[in-house]
């Protein structure tokens, strides 16, 4: 979904006029659909070859995985965000803000640092298996599952006395006595 997320943006900071007249209405929520049935697909297929069959192809399973994690939506994903940075910084009819720049910045950042990891070390698995850095791995992977939405909140709040309030308020919401 991030690579998703990161071409559609792509596309729309490249060919804005095409984007608001001739993109089909609902090209998005195709997409995601598709990605998500693909998710769901191979998630299955981990599950029922992997952890019930004990087959030996369980790593031909995980290895697709590692490819297309790691040689199609990671290089398209970097390489979309490349663009919107560069467009956008180079673009001298239009002021951008300093926080859209944050934000592409510390998601592919992020995204690098937490997410490719646990591809790389699938890989790494065929030829040896490592449990710790496995494990690691693993984390890694759930920090990337929700680093996103902090990096959204951090980088939209205006000042940090805002989002201090916005977080004592949320806090006092959650146990105040009903």
């Amino acid at each position: 979904l991030l690579t998703a997320i990161s071409v559609e943006r792509c596309v729309g900071v490249l060919w804005p006029f095409w984007c608001r007249s001739h993109r089909p209405k609902f090209l998005s929520a195709a997409v995601c659909s598709l990605l998500w049935a693909l998710a769901c697909v191979l998630a299955g297929l981990v599950y029922f070859v992997c952890d019930l069959g004990h087959s030996e192809h369980c790593w031909t399973v995980l290895g697709t995985l590692c490819f297309l994690n790691f040689c199609l939506f990671t290089p398209f994903m970097v390489l979309s965000n490349v663009i919107v940075f560069t467009k956008l910084r180079c673009s001298p009819w239009q002021q951008h803000p300093a926080r859209l720049y944050r934000v592409i910045f510390l998601t592919v950042f992020f995204f690098l640092l937490f997410g490719i990891p646990l591809s790389i070390q699938i890989f790494l698995n065929f030829f040896v298996y490592l449990k710790l850095v496995f494990e690691i791995c693993l984390l890694l992977a759930s920090v990337n599952s929700s680093i996103n939405p902090v990096i959204y909140v951090l980088v939209g709040s205006y000042r940090m006395s805002t989002f201090r309030g916005f977080v004592r308020v949320a806090l006092q919401r959650v146990f105040e006595d009903r």
